[in-house]
């Protein structure tokens, strides 16, 4: 990673998936289905993996990629099934991300 602030979150909507970029270099990415959800509900994303660049393991990438994903989604009311492994890890660890969990997940 460079030294400058350069991380940005895309939501790559036509690929489905969230990706963390530092400058021109993709770090990651947390894939993604949609819900269908009823006119009246929050859109509630089917986290379904997350997966960081060989060059890029064991930094903390994986830990900063789903927090940056999770803290967007509850700006945006949404709400989400957690299916990847990584992310139900997560959760255990940062409870104050559990609301965001639909209820019956």
């Amino acid at each position: 990673m460079s030294g400058t602030a350069s991380l940005t979150l895309v939501d790559n909507t036509d690929k489905a998936r969230f990706e963390l970029w530092d400058g021109g270099t993709m770090l990651g990415l947390v894939g993604y289905e949609i819900e269908p959800s009823s006119l009246s509900g929050p859109t509630i994303y089917r986290l379904m993996h997350t997966v960081v660049e060989v060059n890029f393991g064991r930094q903390g990438i994986a830990r900063l990629l789903v927090t940056m994903v999770l803290t967007r989604l509850r700006f945006d009311g949404a709400q989400i099934a957690p299916v990847c492994s990584y992310v139900q890890r997560y959760l255990g660890r940062f409870p104050e991300y559990k609301p965001l969990v639909a209820r019956g997940r």
